[in-house]
């Protein structure tokens, strides 16, 4: 099993689909009747997206997530 996900990670991904969500949401909502605060809402999702892929490569990179690795026996 990879190791346990770091706190900040998990902070990261909560904090970030929230955010991701929340916009999304308000975009929408706001695009019912059309005004600026639509594309507001709209761009207040770019940032969230970028935070969810930049802690998903920095558990990539510190293997928090992928492929399990095959056990040596210098492991056990």
């Amino acid at each position: 099993m990879n190791t346990p996900v770091t706190p900040w990670v998990l902070a990261g991904r909560i904090i970030s689909i929230i955010g991701m969500g929340f916009t999304a949401a308000a975009a929408i909502l706001l695009a019912i009747v059309p005004s600026i605060w639509a594309a507001i809402a709209g761009a207040a999702f770019i940032p969230f997206f970028v935070m969810i892929a930049l802690v998903e490569r920095y558990s990539a990179k510190h293997g928090l997530i992928g492929p399990e690795t095959a056990a040596t026996a210098a492991d056990d």
